[in-house]
Parts: structure tokens; C-alpha cells; sequence
């Protein structure tokens, strides 16, 4: 367990925090007692793309601009990982994970990291063009949310000092032929959810920040369908906040939970 410099100046001076001890914080910042850097905190960003019919080309090019913009945002020792959220016909659902390699040195971001995260993004963005091809919005038989969730759970495990985010591209209606949510009288119950958590069946997705952008927020469909996945989530071990539940995302910076 790391202490940090305050606690143990406070503990040399018998519990007392000194001015000079609270200067000494100040001046090491995010430094470990022995003077190296901490850890630096990575991100992974697990992110759902949905081409499907039900959205708007102005949807879709808000979804693309965004998941570019946050390729843009990447820093060195960062993951990204892309989903498909459907089933094609003859097509599997795409998807393609990668990350930038942490620097040698904590703290220390040389020449070649810096050209090894340029590269990682031209790449990022290459398979972000891929899979925002709407030539392929035909082949698309049904927009399975769930067996998303199920892959993202699988990307999103646990790692040290990773702060993981699953981003939702989507209008969050899902049209299998186990669940269609095209009505509101269609749209699943707390029930239904609590039948599948018994069962566990509901991916686990504890303490992964999840962030919507290109749902319904309007109508009272929208609301419902809100309304359900609030609760999936709540039974995948995360919470889904009403503010990260967005028709549209300008900023990439607002891809977070606040932490």
C-alpha cells in the first residue's frame, strides 16, 4: 500500500501537519514517497456502433463525429475497443481491439510513444470509417443490444489502473427475435429483468462507467425504453445516470461519469 507524503510527514511530526508538510505535498503533487511517479490512471473505452434503419443520417453522423473526436482524445497507455451492435446476414458483427503501449518510464511521454499514439489513432479511425459504411445498413436483420452488452462485458474486465467506459452509439432499441422494443407495450419489464438476473444471464459490468449518445429523449417511448435500461444496467452491476443518456454528444470530454 502506497502512503501518501502527507500522512507520513504527518506521522514524523506526531500528527501534526506542519506548514512545511502541506508545502511538501503541494511540491511532490503525484509523486510516490520514494520520488518516482505514480501509475498513471489509463482508460479503456468500450464503444457500440449502430448503423442501423431506425436512425437518421444526421444521428449517424453525430455518432461518427463524436467516436472521432474521442479517437482525437486518446492518450498514450489508452484502449479502444469497437463493436457492431447487430447481426448481419451473411456477416458476423464486426469488431477490433487495440491500445497504445504505457510509456517505459511512469509520467515520462517520449518521441516514440508520441509517434506510436499517432499511428494507433490513424488506425482507430480507419476502423471507425469501416464500421460507420452505411452501404452495409441492408445487410443489418436485427440490432442486438443484449448480445453487445454480453461482448462488452468480456472487454471490459477488471485491470489496474484502468478507468473503463462503455460508450453506446445507439437509440438503444433493440429488435431480436427474442426482444423488440418498436412499441412501448413491447418494451420488456422490471420482471423480465429480474428473471434474467436470477437465471444470471444479465453480463456483469461492476463499476464500468456507461455513457449513451443517439437515444429518443423526447417521446414517451424514448422514456420508457430509458426507463428499462436504467434498470438492465442496475442488475449488470452499474449504474446508468439520466445524464449520460444523450440524443447527441458535442463534446468528447463529456464521455465520463464524472470521476
Amino acid at each position: 500500500m502506497k502512503l501518501r507524503p502527507a500522512y507520513l510527514l504527518s506521522v514524523a511530526l506526531g500528527g501534526k501537519q506542519s506548514h512545511a508538510a502541506l508545502l511538501l505535498t503541494a511540491v511532490l503533487g503525484c509523486a510516490s514517497v520514494d520520488g518516482s511517479a505514480l501509475p498513471h490512471q489509463s482508460r479503456s473505452y468500450i464503444v457500440g456502433v449502430d448503423i442501423s434503419g431506425s436512425r437518421t443520417p444526421t444521428e449517424l453522423a453525430e455518432s461518427k463525429q463524436l467516436l472521432n473526436r474521442l479517437i482525437d482524445n486518446l492518450e498514450v497507455g489508452d484502449r479502444l475497443t469497437l463493436v457492431e451492435m447487430y447481426q448481419g446476414g451473411k456477416l458476423p458483427a464486426r469488431q477490433w481491439s487495440d491500445s497504445t503501449r504505457a510509456p517505459r518510464t511512469p509520467g515520462k511521454v517520449g518521441p516514440s510513444e508520441l509517434r506510436r499514439l499517432d499511428d494507433f489513432k490513424a488506425i482507430a479511425r480507419m476502423q471507425a470509417q469501416i464500421l460507420f459504411d452505411t452501404t452495409r445498413a441492408k445487410e443489418i436483420r436485427n440490432t442486438d443490444i443484449f448480445g453487445t452488452l454480453v461482448r462488452a462485458a468480456d472487454y471490459s474486465r477488471p485491470s489496474p489502473n484502468t478507468r473503463r467506459t462503455l460508450l453506446l452509439l445507439s437509440d438503444m432499441i433493440n429488435e431480436t427475435a427474442d426482444v423488440t422494443m418498436t412499441t412501448r407495450s413491447e418494451i420488456p419489464t422490471a420482471a423480465w429483468i429480474k428473471h434474467l438476473s436470477a437465471a444470471q444471464r444479465i453480463p456483469q459490468l461492476r463499476d464500468v462507467c456507461v455513457v449513451v449518445a443517439g437515444a429518443d429523449v423526447s417521446s414517451a417511448r424514448g422514456a420508457a425504453i430509458r426507463d428499462f435500461w436504467e434498470k438492465y444496467f442496475e442488475a449488470a452491476g452499474t449504474h446508468l445516470d439520466p445524464d449520460n443518456y444523450r440524443n447527441m454528444i458535442a463534446n468528447a470530454s463529456e464521455v465520463n461519469c464524472g470521476g
